[in-house]
């Protein structure tokens, strides 16, 4: 099993990635999910939008032969601590033991 991961601010977002992955894959459906996902890129994607927007879970699943691909988004209820580009995220505003196993990390069991 292959998993991706891909954050979005918005459910429109969210769904754009999607959309752009379901259009990437389509020519290898299977004829029945072909013809679904035409009709998911023509109209089902708003009502993933509404249902996120509403704090439900969406899942768009097709297969390609013995392959299943599921595409699914849900809302989270919480902030990331730190933007990917930011650079490294362990930085504590009071001394502290440290868990951390992070490669790169240089606390060497104490922040300070």
């Amino acid at each position: 099993m292959l998993l991706q991961a891909q954050s979005a601010e918005t459910p429109t977002q969210a769904m754009a990635w999607i959309r752009l992955a379901v259009r990437v894959l389509l020519s290898g459906f299977d004829p029945r999910d072909t013809e679904r996902a035409y009709h998911w890129l023509d109209h089902g994607q708003w009502e993933a939008v509404a249902r996120l927007k509403a704090g439900e879970p969406y899942a768009f699943t097709a297969a390609a032969g013995r392959t299943r691909v599921e595409w699914s988004a849900r809302p989270v209820l919480f902030l990331p601590l730190a933007h990917a580009a930011t650079g490294p995220p362990w930085r504590c505003a009071e001394s502290a033991l440290c868990s951390c196993t992070a490669r790169g990390h240089m606390c060497r069991g104490y922040h300070r």
